[in-house]
C-alpha cells in the first residue's frame, strides 16, 4: 500500500518536468508548504488532464457507501479497480497525477544493539523501521491516482482521491507485496489521456510504471511515524 508520501518541491518544477505546455495553479499559493510526510486526510496537489494542479483530499468513499457507512480508502489496486464497484468509472474518467519525491515504507526489523529501544529484557527485540524510498536520480516521480473531485464543484464528505498501486519489483525494499504505480513524464502523460484505449491502459498499468532499478531507499527517524511531524529532517538517512 502507499500511505505516506513526501511532496516538498515548486509545483512549478513538476509542471516543467512533466512537460506541461499551460499549466494553470487551482490552489492558493500563500497556504502551501513544502510537504515531507504527507498522509491520508491531508491536500496534496493531482495533476488534472486539463493541465491544472489542485489540492485535493486524500481518501475516497462514493455516495452509496457513504450512506451504508462503509469505509474510507486510501489506494486502489490496479489490478481490480478497473472492476471494483467504488472505482469502476474513475478508472475511466477520473485519472489524475499525484506528483511525488518519494513514499515511506516500514519494515519491521530487529532493534539495533545499543538503540535506544533496545530492551535488554528481549533478546529479539523488533521495530517497524521507516524508509524513505525516492528515485536515483534526484527527479520527481507521478503517481498514478484517481479522483471524485471535479471542476471547482466544493469538496464534500467522501471526495477526493486513492493513490493506484502495483505488486512490488522483486528488491524493492521487499515490506510488502504492493507500491505505489510511480510514472516517469511520458508514461504520465498517457494515464492522464482521456482517449486512452482500454487494452493499451491496463498495459500502461501493468507494465508502465517505474522499475526497481531506478528507485534507492534508506533508513530514516521514528520522528516519521508521527504524521503531525513535517520536516526536512524526516527524508534525511540516519548515520
Amino acid at each position: 500500500m502507499c500511505g505516506r508520501i513526501s511532496q516538498y518541491r515548486d509545483p512549478q518544477r513538476y509542471a516543467e518536468h512533466l512537460g506541461l505546455t499551460d499549466p494553470l495553479m487551482l490552489f492558493d499559493a500563500a497556504d502551501r508548504r513544502p510537504g515531507y510526510n504527507l498522509a491520508p486526510g491531508t491536500h496534496p496537489l493531482a495533476i488534472y488532464p486539463d493541465e491544472t494542479l489542485r489540492a485535493i483530499h486524500w481518501g475516497y468513499r462514493p455516495a452509496w457507501a457513504c450512506e451504508q457507512h462503509l469505509p474510507q480508502t486510501i489506494n486502489a489496486r490496479a489490478d481490480t479497480a478497473p472492476t471494483a464497484r467504488y472505482f469502476e468509472q474513475l478508472w475511466k474518467t477520473g485519472r489524475v497525477l499525484v506528483p511525488a519525491d518519494g513514499w515511506f515504507e516500514w519494515r519491521v526489523e530487529a532493534v539495533p544493539a545499543g538503540s535506544s529501544r533496545d530492551d535488554p529484557a528481549q533478546t529479539n527485540a523488533k521495530t517497524r523501521q521507516p524508509y524513505f524510498v525516492h528515485l536515483k536520480k534526484d527527479e520527481p516521480m507521478y503517481l498514478a491516482a484517481l479522483s471524485s473531485v471535479r471542476g471547482a464543484e466544493p469538496q464534500t464528505e467522501g471526495m477526493g482521491f486513492v493513490i493506484v498501486t502495483s505488486s512490488a519489483d522483486a528488491g524493492l525494499i521487499d515490506v510488502h507485496d504492493r507500491r505505489p504505480l510511480a510514472f516517469a513524464p511520458d508514461a504520465a502523460r498517457r494515464w492522464l489521456d482521456p482517449a486512452l484505449p482500454s487494452d493499451e491502459l491496463e498495459q500502461l498499468a501493468r507494465a508502465g510504471g517505474l522499475p526497481a532499478a531506478r528507485f534507492r531507499w534508506h533508513r530514516v527517524s521514528h520522528e516519521v511515524d508521527r504524521t503531525l511531524n513535517d520536516e526536512p529532517g524526516l527524508i534525511e538517512a540516519l548515520q
